[in-house]
């Protein structure tokens, strides 16, 4: 009979505790036995009215720029700047190269070479960027790691067989592409 009674006291005090639900603004004490005491809200304070709320303008979104090694923000040319070579039925051209990591004067002397192909052609170099070592996605030549040179040139087109050769020669580029910007 004790158990019965006890069985009967816990399987009230379950109920009680089911049928209240506690909401966010109540407190709850956590249930440390089976018969814990439901805790009883507290009495909620009387709220103020609320203020009519204007419509607000929508604010513009917030533009952040990543910088990137390989896309940096160009400034703009002076007025006093040197005036750009006008280049004869060139087009500018984006060419853009790795070379291998762990050789740095391969790197100069390949940027060195390139630039030079360029310019010998009736050709401009209008911008050079050169990023820090950057681990490749997958291996090229059984290496992990490289140096991306980008140059935005002009030159015509016949040029493009030029460098491609001189690419597939160098063996200190494992990738290179020649892209050919929209004006």
């Amino acid at each position: 009979m004790a158990q019965n009674s006890t069985a009967t006291a816990l399987q009230n005090d379950m109920e009680q505790v089911e049928t209240t639900n506690p909401t966010a603004t109540e407190e709850t004490a956590p249930a440390t036995t089976p018969m814990a005491a439901p805790v009883t809200p507290a009495p909620a304070a009387p709220q103020a009215p609320a203020a009519p709320q204007t419509p607000q303008a929508p604010q513009a979104p917030i533009v952040q720029r990543v910088g990137s090694d390989l896309t940096p923000e160009l400034q703009p040319l002076s007025s006093d700047a040197p005036p750009r070579k006008e280049v004869e039925g060139g087009r500018p051209y984006e060419v853009t190269f790795i070379v291998v990591a762990n050789n740095p004067e391969a790197l100069d002397s390949t940027q060195k070479r390139v630039t030079a192909l360029v310019e010998g052609a009736p050709g401009a170099v209008d911008n050079v960027r050169v990023s820090e070592v950057r681990r490749l996605a997958y291996p090229i030549a059984k290496r992990t790691e490289g140096i991306y040179v980008v140059l935005n040139c002009r030159f015509p087109k016949s040029l493009t067989l030029d460098l491609e050769r001189f690419f597939k020669l160098e063996e200190s580029v494992l990738r290179h592409v020649i892209l050919r910007e929209d004006a």
